[in-house]
Order: structure tokens, then C-alpha cells, then sequence
């Protein structure tokens, strides 16, 4: 049976993770390819993955000669993928129920005017200062507005304006020939990536699928920093202009839109590092750290 989907999981320092990837391995379905990728050699998950996985053939394992960024890391195996569905799926995160990826590409199946699906993303939450108290998974805040309803590039706009988009689309599975690559910044890379696909074309939720975030202290995450706002809008702008070209007037509206949300993020990310530290002082609930 020919590949439908490419499940590709980017490793850097995975070894930690490797339970983790076998149990999402194990879930792929017998349609599907999953490349395990290094590129940055900093232990020898892969050839442990590569040992556990051997006599399966939809798995790969490479262990790459060059030593990639994450972003040029994601778009070369997205480069490289030949079936008509494609998803990213981290190292260090948990995937249910069994039919996981089964359920993402029946949505976009069942529904060709989809280009994208999504799970439910959930995270573990704890409360309490000297003694922490476990709340269970949480879901994240699902869209607060009907998917499917509006023109892409209007529901693009009020998805970035109203919504985390990147945090559940960036996860999902989308239609491979529909995606560009990854903007080249290191400030919210996914957000700009997700906001391209959703000018292209409309999403879908799928609620039973279910993606556990989990946090720890090289979460890519981490890793962001504001780039100034001439860079960000020139990220954006390429974008919109790939996407529903230079035309003036919807360009520009898009583009007031995207420069409304780019102030409101960058407040946001100059607090984003104090919020746990908030948290913890108002002891609210806030993510389970591994």
C-alpha cells in the first residue's frame, strides 16, 4: 500500500523522549511514513530508535551529515515528503487515542474543502507552592468561533486576532502540496507558518484527537525572541503575498490586521518569561514542568 501520510519527528537530544516517540510510532497507521530525522548529534537517540524500529518498514531513520536549526530542520523533511499528507510531530509530546493520526486524515477526507485538521491540545496542570498538587490534563481554549464559515483569508485574520492558532494547527496534518516553508525567523516561526496556511484554505478541529504539550527547559519555546517589527512584518507581508498576491486592497487589510496583532505580541512576549513566576506567586494552576 502506497504512503498517505509523513509523520515526521525532528530529534534533538531525544533520548529522554524515546518511550515517547515508540508510543507515537506505534500509533502510525500502516499507511503512513515515519521518518525519524537528526540533525544535531547530540546523543544517540536515533540509533536506538533506528534498533527498536528495525524490520518496520514504514519507519526511517537518518541520522543527517549536517547540523540543521529547527526551522531548516522542519522544512527539509517537509521538502522531502511524497505522500499527499504530511504532519510535524515533536519529540518530547503524547498523541491519543490509538486512531490518532487515523482521525486527523479522515476529517480532510471527509471534507476536500479542508486543508488542514487539528487536535485538541491539553496540558498537565499543577497548583500549590511548597507542595504541588497535580489538576490533570487541561485542554487548551478551543476556537471561539464556528471553523469553515468565512473566506480563508477572513477567518486567517480573526484566528490570529482571537485565538493561539499555531498552538494546535502547527501540530496538525495537513495537505502536503498546500504548504510553504517554515518563515525563516526566530520569533513565533509557527504562528507565521499557520497564518499562511489559513489564507490558503479553511481548517477543521477534530476534537476526539487528543495532543499532550509537555514542558520542559529546551521546549523550542525557549528558543524565541522578538525580532523587532520591521523583521516581523516583513515575514508576514511575504506571506500575504505568496498567498493572495499584491492586489492592494486585501493585502492591505490583511496586513492592518497582522500589524494590530504584531504590537499586542510583542508586550507579550517581553512578560512571557515572568508568567510562570506569576503564577507561582498567585498560586494558579500552571503547566507540570518535566
Amino acid at each position: 500500500m502506497e504512503p498517505r501520510l509523513t509523520i515526521a519527528i525532528p530529534l534533538h537530544g531525544g533520548a529522554k523522549w524515546i518511550e515517547g516517540i515508540l508510543d507515537t510510532v506505534a500509533k502510525a497507521p500502516e499507511w503512513s511514513r515515519v521518518v525519524l530525522s537528526d540533525a544535531t548529534h547530540l546523543d544517540d537517540a536515533v540509533e536506538s530508535l533506528a534498533g527498536a524500529c528495525r524490520g518496520d518498514d514504514r519507519v526511517e531513520a537518518i541520522s543527517r551529515p549536517e547540523t540543521l536549526g529547527w526551522v531548516d530542520h522542519a522544512n527539509l523533511l517537509l521538502e522531502e515528503a511524497q505522500t499527499d499528507y504530511f504532519c510535524w510531530m515533536p519529540q518530547d509530546d503524547l498523541v491519543s487515542p490509538e486512531e490518532y493520526f487515523e482521525l486527523l486524515v479522515a476529517a480532510l477526507d471527509e471534507n476536500p474543502d479542508r486543508i488542514l485538521a487539528f487536535p485538541t491540545v491539553l496540558r498537565e496542570l499543577e497548583v500549590g507552592r511548597l507542595r504541588q498538587r497535580s489538576i490533570g490534563e487541561v485542554p487548551y481554549q478551543s476556537p471561539p468561533f464556528e471553523l469553515g464559515e468565512e473566506p480563508p483569508e477572513l477567518e486567517a485574520v480573526r484566528m490570529l486576532r482571537e485565538w493561539n492558532m499555531a498552538l494546535g494547527c502547527w501540530r496538525g496534518v495537513f495537505r502536503t502540496r498546500l504548504a510553504r516553508p517554515i518563515p525563516q525567523t526566530d520569533d513565533c516561526a509557527d504562528v507565521a507558518w499557520t497564518f499562511s496556511m489559513a489564507l490558503e484554505g479553511n481548517f477543521i478541529g477534530v476534537e476526539q484527537a487528543r495532543y499532550l504539550k509537555r514542558f520542559h527547559g529546551k521546549n523550542a519555546h525557549h528558543s524565541m525572541r522578538w525580532q523587532g517589527m520591521p523583521e516581523a512584518l516583513e515575514v508576514f507581508r511575504a506571506e500575504v503575498e505568496a498567498r493572495i498576491g499584491q492586489d492592494p486592497v486585501p493585502a492591505g487589510q490583511v496586513m492592518a490586521a497582522v500589524r494590530r496583532y504584531l504590537h499586542r505580541h510583542r508586550l507579550a512576549m517581553f512578560g512571557y518569561r515572568l508568567r510562570p513566576f506569576a503564577a507561582y506567586l498567585l498560586n494558579r494552576p500552571r503547566p507540570v514542568t518535566e
